[in-house]
């Protein structure tokens, strides 16, 4: 083989492993999100650094998605697979409100899994479960979800 034909030979090697490969990246497509935004209220006070779970129910599509709840007790929530907002559909909804054994809520950085973590759910299960969490949410029209939380039973 010559010089030129090898270099036609690579030309063509590297021409169709960049075709190839221009479908590795990451997907664009996925379903349409809707706006999923709202307020998390503990005994009419805001709840600020709590994380918050929206889980997929009742033939909703998607894997749900997550966030953490600002002053005023205000959260947006980003889907899992990237984006902001969630398929619509209907969800199961959980909060989750850890604490330090100081007190202070857990760092939203904070990687630590659960089980190896210091900090302790400070919520009852009725709410912090992603298992069984009684709240429930419908994302449709891009309208906030009130979540109001009691620590009385």
């Amino acid at each position: 083989m010559s010089a030129i034909e090898f270099r036609q030979l690579m030309i063509a090697v590297a021409l169709l492993i960049s075709g190839v490969c221009a479908g590795c990246g990451p997907s664009h497509e996925g379903p349409e999100l809707k706006p999923a935004t709202g307020m998390v209220m503990l005994d009419d006070k805001p709840l600020v650094n709590a994380d918050v779970y929206f889980l997929p129910i009742n033939d909703t599509p998607g894997i749900g998605g997550k966030g953490r709840t600002r002053e005023e007790g205000e959260f947006e929530i980003v889907y899992y697979r990237g984006g902001q907002g969630l398929p619509p559909g209907d969800y199961r909804v959980a909060v989750s409100y850890r604490l330090m054994p100081d007190g202070a809520p857990v760092p939203e950085d904070d990687a630590t899994p659960s089980i190896e973590s210091p900090a302790r759910e400070s919520l009852p299960s009725r709410y912090s479960s992603q298992e069984q969490s009684a709240l429930r949410a419908t994302v449709a029209s891009g309208q906030p979800v009130e979540l109001k939380l009691t620590t009385k039973k």
